[in-house]
């Protein structure tokens, strides 16, 4: 039996997760929960997480739900792996961008795909996604410069931190289609050639460059 039993979906925010993970040569078993087929509103799913979300973490038959957390714990339980820094001040400036991620932009993601969780009325809908599309570019601007200037987390992004960026470069083929800027492009091919993330990509069927799945 696993140590753990991870549950995810292609291309969901999970697939930070599961790098990490396979980055920290984690013993687990991986369980697909595909969102776009509602397999997280499943009662026995919703059984271990009632907020009907991925990722979903198992461990030792206590679930841990929510991605900075179950990132942290991983963290703590492999701290070889270096999935956070160390160092205080560096630790720090990279759970500020995680956290911004968390709890700042996936949120304007949802805005722009299930807006209907924000706002029940669908004459909302469309100010409101075009509201979420701009804050969105705004963001990649940024990060793009932040990046270029290395002040994304302290210096180049590495370990849970360059994961979790990877997800939303993947997403922001929903806002910017024709690409990002050279040091975005930079760390979008870093981390598809990383051997954890090549890995997770593979099982899961999706790419960094495209919103598009394997099985689409």
């Amino acid at each position: 039996m696993s140590e753990f039993v991870f549950f995810y979906s292609p291309g969901a925010c999970s697939l930070a997760i599961h790098a990490a993970l396979e980055h920290a040569g984690a013993d687990f078993e991986p369980v697909r929960v595909d969102l776009r087929q509602n397999q997280q509103l499943a009662p026995n799913y919703l059984l271990l997480n009632p907020q009907g979300r991925v990722p979903t973490l198992v461990a030792g038959g206590i679930v841990l739900t929510e991605t900075v957390a179950i990132a942290d714990f991983l963290d703590r339980r492999f701290p070889a792996a270096g999935l956070l820094p160390r160092d205080d001040i560096a630790r720090a400036l990279a759970q500020a961008a995680i956290q911004r991620l968390s709890s700042d932009i996936h949120p304007l993601y949802r805005a722009l795909w299930i807006t209907d969780w924000f706002a029940e009325d669908p004459g909302a809908h469309p100010a409101m996604k075009a509201t979420a599309a701009e804050r969105l570019k705004a963001f990649h601007a940024e990060l793009e410069q932040r990046l270029a200037e290395g002040r994304w987390g302290q210096g180049e992004p590495t370990g849970f931190l360059a994961y979790y960026t990877g997800v939303f470069l993947r997403w922001s083929a929903a806002v910017a289609p024709e690409g990002l800027g050279p040091a975005s492009e930079a760390l979008r091919r870093r981390l598809a050639n990383d051997p954890a993330m090549a890995r997770v990509l593979a099982r899961e069927g999706v790419s960094l460059d495209s919103l598009k799945r394997a099985t689409d």
